[in-house]
């Protein structure tokens, strides 16, 4: 039998045109199967053409089940299973060769990152200033003003930024005040507003107010009108998973989040194992398929849904690896990748591949890196290198088959973005005050892998994210629970999770001064 022609780029641009468009036939589908069999050269070209980027995303929103790529032989010169031929879907063609490249071939970097500019939320329009156009509509920003700016927001208040103010317009019904002062108007009996400062809300009960900040800890509140709210943070997570709700004996494939019953869904290379707190965990065997995906708190645009967060987030789990720390290698701890606006925590090793994302430079190596869009910024990653170095652990360290405890956090009022291992914070960089986190959307998130090609290698438990920055006292204290066999903190009495909680009120006329950080009047 002669050996097959080898197929052009050109010719792979072609069939793999005519793939995508849904009208190759059976005998063009075979060729282009044959070639990627059998030449590298052929694999690379048709991974690049077909742009794993957006393709692979795209066609991920609509499956429904967990990443499932089509078994493909390790070896270059051996053909794929002829069954690929009957698969009617570009997702499999390139998941399967995505999946051969990452197990014995070139590890395709441009497959990790989606940078599509998604649709992101309007939360207010904007008037006055500036260089401002009237009325302009605008997404998740901080506006530092330098001359009067009124603010309409999408639930109908009216904000007025004085002077010095630098205000974070984070939702529709709410902002944030990092400096200056701003005066909140409701302008009908619909209305909503509220400012927050780190763990301090004020809220509206029908009235204006002013909060304007004295130094970097105090607030003062001034009620014009009506009545207003002073609320504190209930320091608990936006979800939680313990995996206590998986029993290893029934192999179970969904686990509830305790806050908010968000369920993950478990792929076949997940099981319940015994828990390293509590009754239950899960181990990644490292396949394509060992993948817990988080089945919900979506929003349609950037900036919706349970998973987006505005002032801060933390994200925090228990873990065992078997990572290699090898170079192209990459362990998922957890990952939204809602275009450029993802939301990543993993174990990296890609060289100068993706240099340009980490902030700061740091020098090519194993790293465990944590990764988030900030408005004003863009997408960055804070790249802890595991090189032993300044207190850093290695990868030998993280890897030795026991239980660690990591937490990646930030805060858009310090400005702090920072890496705890062990209950110690071990990497740090400081952005500018006030930048905002843009995340959230309508991608759905996963636990432990990211598109069936980075895979983790050991177990995962008691995985909570926080839309605030936990404080080193708090993560210490985490970590001395979890290492006696303690949950984070304290176990809430049934019934619904509220965040904020009450502790003043005040009427037309009055001013107080309170602490944002600790919420106490002065």
């Amino acid at each position: 039998m002669n050996d097959p022609i080898p197929l052009s780029k050109a010719d792979i641009e072609v069939l793999a045109g005519r793939y995508i468009d849904g009208c190759a036939t059976a005998d063009e589908v075979a060729r282009l199967e044959q070639a990627l069999a059998m030449d590298a050269a052929a694999r690379r070209a048709f991974l690049e053409l077909c742009n794993l980027d957006s393709a692979l995303e795209h066609r991920a929103t609509s499956f429904s089940g967990p990443i499932s790529p089509v078994s493909v032989v390790r070896s270059g010169g051996r053909r794929l299973p002829r069954a690929l031929a009957g698969v009617a879907s570009l997702f499999a063609v390139v998941a399967a060769v995505a999946w051969w490249l990452s197990a014995g071939g070139r590890r395709p970097h441009t497959t990790h990152y989606d940078d599509r500019a998604l649709p992101v939320v309007t939360v207010a329009t904007i008037h006055g200033g500036d260089d401002v156009d009237d009325g302009r509509p605008i997404s998740p920003t901080t506006l530092r003003a330098g001359a009067s700016v009124a603010i309409r927001s999408g639930s109908g208040a009216d904000i007025d930024l004085l002077d010095d103010a630098v205000y974070g317009v984070s939702s529709s019904d709410e902002g944030a005040l990092f400096g200056g002062s701003v005066l909140a108007r409701l302008t009908g009996p619909a209305a909503q507003y509220a400012v927050t400062a780190s763990n301090l809300r004020i809220t509206d009960v029908g009235t204006s107010f002013r909060v304007e900040r004295i130094d970097e800890e105090h607030l003062a509140v001034t009620v014009l009108d009506g009545t207003a709210e002073v609320q504190s943070r209930v320091r608990r997570p936006r979800c939680f998973w313990s995996f206590d709700d998986m029993d290893p004996v029934m192999a179970p494939t969904i686990s509830l989040d305790a806050v908010r019953s968000l369920p993950v869904d478990l792929g076949a290379g997940v099981a319940a194992v015994e828990g390293i707190v509590g009754a239950g965990a899960l181990r990644f065997d490292n396949t394509s398929e060992a993948v817990a995906i988080i089945d919900g708190g979506l929003g349609e645009k950037v900036g919706e849904g349970t998973l987006s967060m505005r002032e801060g987030i933390s994200l925090e789990a228990l873990f065992v690896s078997r990572w290699s720390g090898g170079a192209g290698d990459y362990d998922e701890l957890y990952r939204k990748e809602d275009g450029n606006c993802r939301v990543l925590l993993s174990f990296q090793n890609d060289g100068v591949s993706h240099a340009a994302f980490s902030e700061p430079r740091v020098p090519p190596g194993p790293c465990l890196s944590f990764g988030l869009h900030l408005a004003g910024i863009g997408y960055r990653e804070l790249d802890m290198p595991l090189d032993g170095e300044d207190g850093r652990p290695t990868v030998a360290a993280l890897t030795d088959g026991q239980v660690h405890h990591v937490v990646a956090s930030y805060d858009s009022f310090s400005g702090r973005k920072s890496i705890a291992i062990d209950g110690v914070k071990r990497f740090e960089h400081v952005v500018p005050v006030g930048r905002l986190v843009l995340c959230g959307g309508p991608q759905r998130a996963t636990i432990g892998n990211h598109l069936g090609i980075e895979p983790f290698s050991g177990v995962i438990d008691e995985v909570a994210i926080y839309d605030f920055a936990l404080t080193t006292e708090e993560i210490a204290e985490h970590f001395r629970r979890a290492s006696r066999g303690e949950r984070y903190f304290e176990v809430e009495s049934p019934g619904p999770f509220v965040p904020w909680r009450a502790i003043d009120r005040l009427v037309g006329g009055q001013t107080r001064v309170f602490n944002q950080r600790t919420a106490e009047a002065r």
